[in-house]
C-alpha cells in the first residue's frame, strides 16, 4: 500500500540501512541534507500483529500509516500518522510517501478455511494483486514485505525447517499463503522490491481467542466460574512458539536491510513447546491452579503432527535477528495485560 512516492528528479538515490533511510540530493542552499524518516504502510493495522508492529516502528522513528477495515482503537490511531479505512480486496488506497509496506492483512485461521475455501483464496489474492498493480501503475518500488505462513510447510520431513523445506498444501488457507507467494514472485519479476516472511506460531500481549495461550486462560477462567473442568485438545503436541514483538522486530529488520539474498525468510524460535508446558507455566502465574484438565475428544485431530520446529538461520545471517523473549515472559506479559 505504498503509494504515490513524491517524484524527484533522477539526482535523487536512496538507500534504506534504517528506519531513518539515508537520503541524498543536491544539497538546498543551507548545505544541509535532507533526511526524511521512513514511512511505513501496514495492512491489517487493527489486528493482533497490527499493534505490536505499529508500535515498534514508531520505537525506531518511522512514521506509519494504516490501512484496515473499520476504524482503529484510540490508542493505536494516536500512533498512526494516518489511516485509510478501505477494502483491499477492491482495491488500493492512495498513501502518499510511502516508502515500505508490510502487508498483514489476511484471512488467516486454518480451521475455518476448510468452511471458505474459496473466500481464503479470493481475499488473500485480491488483496496481493491490488497492491503489486498498484505499485507497477504508480511506478514505485518500495519495500514490500509479504507475510506468509510457516503453515506451508509439511511437517513429516527433517527438523528444523528451513526455507528449501517441502511444502504441504494441507488447507485452504496454506494454498492460499503459497498462492500469494508466487504472486510475490511474479512481482519481483515485474521489478518490484518485495520480500516474503514466513512466521511460525507467535503469541503475545492482547492476543485474543482461538490461540493456544488466550483459549487455555479463557478455558480456564470458565472451569473456575462455572465450577467445571478445563476442556482441551492434545496438548503433548510441540509447536514452535515466538513471542510477537519478536516477530515485528524481525519484520522490521527485513524493512531496514540494505541488500537481501533471499526472497524468503522464516520468523521463528528454532525451540518447541507443549501445550502441558502453557499450562504450566500459566499455573506457576497462580492461574488454574486448582482447576481440573479434561480432554474433550472432539478436540482432537488424529493427523495432527507430533512436532515442528523452525530454522531462522537465514535471518539472523542477514539481519542480525535472534529471539529474545521466552516463553515465560510471554506468558507473564501476557497475563499483565488481561
Amino acid at each position: 500500500r505504498e503509494v504515490d512516492f513524491p517524484v524527484w528528479s533522477s539526482a535523487w538515490s536512496v538507500t534504506t540501512s534504517n528506519c531513518s533511510p539515508a537520503w541524498s540530493r543536491p544539497a538546498w542552499p543551507s548545505g544541509e541534507p535532507v533526511t526524511p524518516p521512513a514511512r511505513v504502510l501496514v495492512t491489517g493495522v487493527n489486528g493482533f500483529v497490527g499493534g505490536h508492529l505499529v508500535r515498534e516502528l514508531r520505537a525506531h522513528d518511522c512514521e506509519v500509516v494504516g490501512a484496515g477495515l473499520g476504524t482503529s482503537d484510540e490508542e493505536r490511531a494516536q500512533l498512526l500518522d494516518g489511516y485509510h479505512d478501505h477494502d483491499l480486496t477492491e482495491s488500493w488506497p492512495d498513501a502518499a510517501g510511502v516508502t515500505h509496506v508490510v502487508h498483514l492483512a489476511a484471512l488467516s485461521a486454518v480451521g475455518p478455511s476448510f468452511d471458505a475455501p474459496q473466500a481464503y483464496l479470493t481475499t488473500n489474492s485480491a488483496m496481493v494483486v491490488n497492491l503489486g498493480e498498484h505499485q507497477l501503475a504508480a511506478g514505485v518500488k518500495p519495500r514490500t514485505l509479504i507475510v506468509s505462513s510457516g503453515a506451508v510447510y509439511d511437517p513429516d520431513q527433517s527438523l528444523p525447517i528451513a526455507e528449501e523445506g517441502a511444502l504441504r498444501l494441507g488447507s485452504p488457507y496454506a494454498v492460499s499463503k503459497v498462492l500469494v507467494e508466487h504472486l510475490a514472485d511474479y512481482y519481483n519479476e515485474r521489478g518490484l522490491d518485495w520480500v516474503i516472511a514466513r512466521p511460525f506460531n507467535h503469541l503475545g500481549p492482547g492476543q485474543g481467542r482461538g490461540f493456544l495461550l488466550p483459549d487455555l486462560h479463557a478455558g480456564i477462567r470458565s472451569a473456575q466460574s462455572g465450577g467445571g473442568a478445563l476442556e482441551v485438545g492434545d496438548l503433548t503436541t510441540r509447536r514452535d512458539y515466538s513471542d510477537v514483538r519478536d516477530v515485528v522486530r524481525a519484520y522490521r529488520l527485513l524493512l531496514e536491510a540494505d541488500a537481501l539474498r533471499h526472497r524468503r525468510y522464516n520468523v521463528c524460535s528454532g525451540q518447541d513447546a507443549s501445550g502441558e508446558e502453557m499450562l504450566t507455566e500459566l499455573r506457576r502465574h497462580g492461574v488454574g491452579a486448582g482447576v481440573a484438565v479434561r480432554v474433550d475428544r472432539a478436540r482432537l485431530r488424529p493427523n495432527d503432527p507430533r512436532r515442528i520446529v523452525g530454522d531462522y538461520s537465514r535471518l539472523a545471517a542477514e539481519t542480525g535477528w535472534e529471539p529474545q523473549i521466552s516463553v515465560e515472559e510471554t506468558v507473564r506479559d501476557f497475563l499483565a495485560e488481561e
